[in-house]
This record gives C-alpha cells, sequence and structure tokens, in this order.
C-alpha cells in the first residue's frame, strides 16, 4: 500500500513502506520556462531528502513525460539528475518507448549511477525487492 508524501502538477510521490520503494511519478503537464523546472526539482528533491533516501529503492516513472532534449533542457536536467535519483539503495526508471530508453542509457553512462531502465513495471519491481 502506498502512501502520497507529495504532489504538484509535475510530479507525484508515493511510498511504499512494506516493499521499501519510493515512487516518483512524473506528470505529461510539460515545463513552461527553467525557472519553473528549477523550482519544481527543488521541491521534489527536498521532500525525497525528507524521507530519507538510503533505506529506500527509487522507481522514476517517467513514461507519462513528453520526449524533450533540446539543449537548455538536457543542461538543466543534467544539474539536478544525480540529486533527484543519486544515494537510493537501488534505482529504476519506467519508461514508455525505446528512444526514452536509449536517452536514459545515455544519462546513466554521464551519471555513472546505476539503474535499470525499462518499460516492463514487474521487471523493475523484481530487480528493486531482490538483494544483492
Amino acid at each position: 500500500m502506498s502512501k502520497q508524501v507529495f504532489r504538484s502538477d509535475y510530479f507525484t510521490v508515493l511510498v511504499d513502506e512494506r516493499m521499501g520503494i519510493i515512487r516518483t511519478i512524473r506528470s505529461d503537464k510539460p515545463f513552461g520556462t527553467l525557472q519553473e523546472f528549477d523550482a519544481e526539482f527543488e521541491a521534489l528533491i527536498k521532500a525525497l531528502d525528507d524521507l530519507g533516501r538510503a533505506r529506500y529503492a527509487l522507481i522514476a516513472d517517467i513514461r507519462a513525460v513528453p520526449g524533450r532534449n533540446d539543449p537548455e533542457f538536457e543542461a538543466a536536467l543534467q544539474r539536478v539528475r544525480a540529486r533527484w535519483i543519486g544515494g537510493f539503495r537501488k534505482v529504476g526508471v519506467l519508461v514508455q518507448s525505446a528512444v526514452g530508453m536509449l536517452q536514459v542509457k545515455r544519462y546513466a553512462r554521464q551519471d555513472t549511477i546505476r539503474r535499470l531502465v525499462t518499460n516492463d513495471e514487474e521487471e523493475l519491481l523484481r530487480y528493486l525487492t531482490q538483494e544483492d
């Protein structure tokens, strides 16, 4: 049973204490400005920090998000990505498309934060809940 701990026009954060998983769900609403982007990610990062990351695995569900790879967005995302997904026991990213999967795998190579990138939620849950 997941409990909602944060909600905005852009993100919902759910916590499943039994499974030890935090899920960040990105809405389909595009960011209007980079200032909006920065403010939203600061609020999201604070919510995740307040939960205590090390005891949880993270699902970043970005299936609904509109695809975007313009240079300004790429630079903004690079600034916040490690602060968004860093510090968790394990990280998984749920994507909708093959293009999204390629983009997130490119990010993983840039950040060096290990994560499973998939469009299969069951596979992701198995990965996040299995012991290393």
